[in-house]
C-alpha cells in the first residue's frame, strides 16, 4: 500500500544511485574532475549522457569553454577520490592532483580519462538545458574505454550523506 508523502520523503527512497566522475581540462591544461549523481543514458543512436551539473560549478563553465568532457564510471575501490572530487570546487584546487587518482590520455577529447575506472566515455557537448534550477548537460559519446581488468565493480551512492559503496547483482 501506497501512502502519500512529501517528494523529499519519497526521493529518499531512491538508493542505490549511480554517481559518475565528469572530468574536464582547461584551456590551459588543467584537469578537473566532479564527481555527478544526476546522470542518465539520454539516447542509444547515438550513444548520449545527460548531466545535471550544478550552475555554479566549475566543472560546468569548462564544460561550456571547451565543449567536452568524459563520463568515467568510477570502481567500488574508488570512494574516497570520488568524495573528494564531488565536494571541493575545481577554482581552487586541483582536485585530480590532491586525491591521487590516475589519468589515461583520452582519443577523441583532452578531457583526461581516469585508468583505474570501469569506463570512460569521450563526450561532445551537443547542448545546455535549463528546464529547472540544474543545468542539463547533453553529451554525444564518441569514445568508449573500458578497464582490461573485468573484475572492479562500479560505485554507488547507497544511502543519503554520500555513502558510497559497489552494489553486488541479486542472484549472482
Amino acid at each position: 500500500m501506497q501512502k502519500r508523502v512529501t517528494v523529499e520523503e519519497a526521493f529518499n527512497r531512491k538508493y542505490p544511485e549511480q554517481v559518475v566522475i565528469v572530468t574536464t581540462r582547461s584551456r590551459d591544461g588543467k584537469p578537473n574532475a566532479m564527481a555527478v549523481g544526476w546522470v542518465a543514458i539520454a539516447s542509444s543512436e547515438p550513444w548520449m549522457f545527460v548531466l545535471g551539473i550544478d550552475g555554479e560549478a566549475h566543472t560546468l563553465k569548462l564544460i561550456r569553454s571547451t565543449r567536452e568532457f568524459v563520463v568515467t564510471y568510477p570502481n567500488e575501490r574508488m570512494g574516497r577520490e570520488t568524495l573528494h572530487v564531488g565536494t571541493r570546487h575545481g577554482g581552487d584546487c586541483n582536485k585530480l592532483a590532491d586525491c591521487g587518482l590516475k589519468l589515461q590520455k583520452g582519443t577523441k577529447v583532452r578531457a583526461p580519462l581516469l585508468a583505474d575506472a570501469v569506463a570512460n566515455f569521450e563526450c561532445k557537448l551537443v547542448r545546455i538545458l535549463t528546464p529547472g534550477d540544474c543545468p542539463l548537460v547533453i553529451g554525444k559519446v564518441v569514445a568508449a574505454h573500458m578497464n582490461r581488468d573485468k573484475a572492479p565493480r562500479r560505485l554507488y551512492t547507497v544511502a543519503p550523506g554520500y555513502d558510497l559503496r559497489g552494489v553486488r547483482a541479486v542472484g549472482r
